[in-house]
């Protein structure tokens, strides 16, 4: 939304200035492995339900089950985290660090 973005100094228009999402990056990052981690660790219950699901067709099943239940709680864990990371990371740009960029000069400036 150009109308709550700050102008910039040399241009005085917002049209081309973007936020510095630095902290954006790495709460991302962070919240995604850190959200990963979580879910493998928690994945034991994915893991039981996925091969119970799966004994229904002996033996292969039972390990398919297993895996993609534990696969699908580190994925879901990965993303809860990486999508709370982001916002948590654009939070800190916007309020906390606060700077910009005119992509029409170059020019960076906090606001």
């Amino acid at each position: 939304m150009p109308e709550d973005l700050p102008k910039c100094p040399s241009c005085e228009v917002n049209t081309h200035v973007v936020l510095i999402n630095t902290a954006q990056k790495v709460g991302t990052a962070i919240g995604g492995a850190t959200g990963a981690a979580c879910g493998y660790i928690g994945a034991e219950a994915g893991t039981i339900a996925g091969a119970a699901i799966g004994s229904f067709v002996p033996v292969i099943g039972t390990g398919i089950g297993a895996v993609v239940g534990g696969l699908g709680g580190a994925l879901a864990g990965f993303f809860a985290g990486a999508a709370t990371g982001n916002a948590v990371g654009k939070k800190v740009d916007m309020e906390v660090i606060g700077e910009y960029r005119c992509n029409r000069c170059g020019t960076q400036f906090e606001s």
